[in-house]
């Protein structure tokens, strides 16, 4: 009787010993949304005495939170929502809803005697109007579709996902022009409320981008749409939504640091989320890629400054997830990124030399810390995977020459198909996970250039893209391979950028067949012809592989290819 007495009370020491230890790592902010109601869990935070949990519009921080971007506001918007004893376990609840005002948006601190206890902090938990929109997908084969009305390749090559731009610029009309005078608002528009405000978005483009998604959903083809703000559309853009960025070259950002900004940018995702999440009648978009290569920082806000360029950009990628997860639970936004990593595009790249740039790694890192302690969630990653020059169709021979390329994600300039694999080194790492899974990649403009388009580039060419396709297939976090791009463009292939499937004339060159067939049983019968066309350096000589598998493996990554490759992540449909 003793000894079952004393395994009892070791039995329960045991479990208040895990119980305790457990808590004193569990310090806890979650708020999650309900159709009517948030929730805001606190645990374990602070150490003795009552603080102060407010809420404040995404744009406006604490007095003393040093990561505010360019916003002025400062405890503009600051409510009082409850009390919380530091230390103890408490649920508040605050109305989703107030005045036709949506709070799904709002951020969180919890403040004691002036100092943030813990803050800011978004909702992650969200009440979707649907689970999931879109459709499985049987391979990761897709197309960057400049041609809406033309799914000729879509339909010839069986594409399972299409990417296409949507020019902000173009989808809202301003309600105020520059001096905040009324504007007159267009008869053929189509208005939408949202937060009690009713917004008129231009029924023309509208109707241009139902054009790709109506054909896509007839198909069961996914859409990834690019979402920019092109400068040529300038004048149509609303003027709280421009950043005052003179070295901005082609696009005007979305600034959500001022009210008015912030308010048309959920509007316009708003917009999007629940047009483009109804039915295969309109189509759907399943992912939205924020902005264009954010480390070329020209694209959103030009800037050096990490901290103040990435709060900027990382309030509208949030704002962004929000809006469209209101509508459906499995849309991801998704990050862009050049194909540099610990290089800079700026010193490296001569097209924005005389920008300012960061570093993509740089940037990633401060996502992931910046995402995990304000609420994780599941961002997605578009890295532009070009050549170290994206003109050359030699891929792999001019990356190894670089001496850029490294098979270590610490070290590397660059990633290019030739060391793709150290993007599984990176995204395996505990930190950069997401509930413990890796981040998905979403190459969105992956181009391979055929040069001059001679005979001998275009092999170089089919070459290329069959190494990249067969690598990145290997790996189940990459979700999407939408090839850059349908056809070439004149103002590209004038400085030998020259990466259509057709030709500027649309003629098929050698690739064409090879896309078409690479993820069926007849994959190896189109590529294995050009197989001799890849070289690269490799220990100082000049290698010419005899198999597909070997060019997988031309630096030292870590990664056992012979388990990790199988022609089953390949081929996934008979011909």
């Amino acid at each position: 009787m003793k000894q079952l007495f004393c395994m009892i009370l070791v039995l329960i020491l045991g479990l208040t010993g895990c119980s305790s230890k457990q808590r004193k790592k569990d310090h806890q902010m979650n708020v999650s949304v309900s159709g009517e109601q948030i929730t805001i869990f606190l645990q374990d935070l602070g150490k003795s005495g009552d603080a102060d949990l407010y809420a404040y519009a995404s744009n406006d921080y604490y007095s003393t939170d040093p990561l505010r971007g360019i916003s002025t506001n400062v405890e503009k918007t600051a409510t009082k929502v409850g009390t919380y004893t530091c230390g103890d376990v408490k649920t508040i609840y605050r109305a989703r809803y107030e005045n036709n005002v949506d709070h799904l948006y709002d951020k969180y601190y919890l403040i004691q005697n002036g100092k943030i206890i813990k803050g800011p902090v978004y909702a992650t938990t969200i009440a979707s109007q649907k689970k999931s929109i879109g459709y499985k997908q049987t391979s990761i084969k897709g197309l960057f579709n400049e041609s809406p009305s033309d799914m000729t390749i879509v339909d010839d090559a069986k594409v399972q996902s299409v990417t296409i731009n949507i020019d902000l610029a173009r989808l809202v009309y301003p309600n105020e022009d520059a001096n905040g005078n009324v504007a007159v608002i267009p008869d053929m528009s189509l208005p939408m409320t949202v937060n009690g405000k009713t917004y008129y978005f231009n029924k023309d483009y509208v109707s241009e981008i139902d054009a790709v998604t109506s054909q896509c959903a007839k198909r069961k083809v996914n859409v990834i749409a690019i979402l920019v703000a092109w400068k040529e559309s300038e004048n149509y853009y609303p003027a709280a939504l421009k950043y005052d960025s003179p070295k901005s070259q082609a696009t005007l950002g979305f600034n959500t640091s001022n009210d008015l900004g912030r308010d048309y940018f959920i509007a316009m995702m708003e917009f999007l989320g629940n047009r483009y999440s109804r039915n295969d009648t309109i189509g759907y978009i399943s992912n939205y890629v924020i902005s264009n290569e954010i480390d070329s920082t020209h694209y959103f806000y030009n800037c050096s400054n990490l901290n103040v360029f990435m709060e900027e950009y990382s309030r509208a990628l949030r704002l962004a997830n929000l809006a469209l997860k209101k509508y459906a639970a499995n849309i991801h936004v998704i990050v862009p990124f050049t194909h540099y990593w610990k290089g800079y595009a700026a010193k490296l790249g001569q097209e924005t030399a005389n920008t300012d740039s960061l570093r993509p790694y740089d940037e990633l890192e401060w996502l992931v810390k910046q995402t995990n302690a304000r609420g994780a969630y599941d961002w997605g990653i578009a890295p532009h995977t070009y050549a170290t020059v994206n003109t050359d169709s030699r891929y792999a021979y001019i990356d190894t020459k670089s001496g850029y390329l490294t098979g270590s994600y610490k070290t590397t300039k660059e990633i290019t198909f030739t060391n793709f694999e150290v993007w599984k080194q990176y995204l395996s790492l505990p930190r950069v996970r997401y509930k413990g899974q890796f981040r998905n990649i979403y190459l969105t403009e992956s181009g391979i250039s055929s040069n001059k388009n001679t005979v001998e580039n275009q092999k170089q060419q089919a070459a290329a893209f069959a190494m990249a396709y067969y690598k990145v297939s290997q790996f189940s976090f990459v979700k999407a391979y939408n090839f850059y791009r349908t056809i070439d463009h004149e103002k590209e292939t004038a400085f030998s950028l020259s990466c259509g499937l057709l030709q500027s004339d649309h003629s098929k060159k050698l690739i064409y067949d090879v896309y078409k067939f690479i993820d069926t049983n007849k994959t190896f019968d189109y590529a294995d012809p050009y197989l001799s066309q890849l070289q690269y350096k490799k220990n100082g000589k000049i290698v010419t592989p005899k198999l597909w598998l070997e060019a997988m493996n031309i630096y030292n990554s870590g990664i056992n290819w012979n388990k990790e490759w199988s022609t089953s992540k390949i081929i996934k449909r008979q011909v």
